[in-house]
């Protein structure tokens, strides 16, 4: 068996990164006062996470769904939800090994036997989810700049998140030029292919409904559900300073630079809610909560995970 230096070297980098923000947090929270806030959460507040959770994990499935039948890919709501859950589950679980958007790629595409269209859904279904935040922490920031303004790495961050948002834009716009055609022949032909899968979705204004979806996804699927901890820990923090930064944290974690944002996102909520006065251990806690509910539902998809495998 040939042995993947890359990817263990890869492994062992994020593995190093997440080690250094695992270090940097137990010497930075007051782990007592993360039990004691972890201790107030109440079964209600567990049972409406989790409802609001699958909630944003089925306006996923839906944005999935419309973009795989922009392919004249048909697949059942049901279906979609529970290959999103399995992808989770992946995740969570097995961060080292696939990924669940390979997983979820090869799955409808077995089936299909088209995987590049399957591919280039899956890929658009991040580059929108992606896209939709930015703007959201964009937009939030035009109403918070004054108070934003106040701390420096957090306008720097901003700014970056919205540099690269433009980044996204212009290369959008410069695809529809003609000198565009002349680059794009000097790629591979597998990847020329690939590019024109995606340029797809700017029929029928797909482009727009799939950020529009997102856009959805973003205030359930990453504040709703997270407010939610926040009320039933009793930590108090202004709605628009919340949404300022709860956004931004969700780009930032999604950073690939460690095994499965363990420690990164931790470091997000500590300091872009510490500008606000916010306790470390009441953001670890919610970070932590959040993390452990996520990986308890997708286990549901254990069963499901178990039975493709042996197909």
């Amino acid at each position: 068996m040939k042995v993947d230096y890359k990817k263990i070297l890869k492994f062992v980098l994020k593995l190093i990164v997440s080690s250094a923000f695992v270090i940097w947090l137990v010497f930075k929270i007051e782990w007592q006062e993360v039990f004691v806030y972890a201790s107030k959460i109440s079964l209600g507040y567990i049972v409406l996470y989790v409802a609001v959770l699958l909630l944003g994990m089925m306006i996923s499935a839906w944005k999935w769904k419309m973009l795989l039948a922009h392919k004249d890919i048909s697949i059942s709501l049901k279906k979609s939800f529970q290959l999103y859950l399995t992808g989770a589950f992946i995740n969570n679980f097995m961060p080292s090994t696939i990924g669940g958007d390979t997983y979820r790629a090869y799955q409808v595409g077995k089936e299909t036997q088209k995987y590049s269209a399957v591919s280039s859904s899956v890929v658009f279904d991040r580059i929108t989810g992606l896209f939709a935040v930015m703007l959201l922490t964009g937009v939030v920031a035009i109403f918070q700049w004054s108070e934003i303004s106040k701390y420096p790495e957090l306008r720097l961050a901003i700014i970056g998140v919205l540099i690269a948002m433009h980044g996204i834009i212009l290369f959008g716009v410069l695809t529809r030029f003609s000198f565009w055609k002349k680059i794009a022949v000097k790629f591979p032909k597998i990847i020329q292919d690939f590019a024109q899968e995606l340029v797809h979705y700017r029929q029928d204004n797909v482009y727009l409904k799939a950020i529009g979806i997102s856009v959805l996804f973003s205030f359930v699927g990453l504040a709703l559900v997270n407010w939610v901890l926040f009320s039933g820990l009793g930590i108090t923090v202004g709605i628009m300073q919340y949404l300022s930064v709860i956004f931004l944290i969700s780009i930032i974690s999604a950073l690939p630079i460690s095994i499965n944002n363990i420690g990164l996102k931790e470091w997000g909520y500590v300091t872009f809610f510490g500008f606000f006065g916010v306790s470390a251990s009441a953001v670890v806690t919610v970070a932590l909560l959040s993390r452990v509910l996520q990986m308890i539902v997708s286990f549901a998809a254990l069963p499901a995970y178990l039975r493709s495998k042996k197909n």
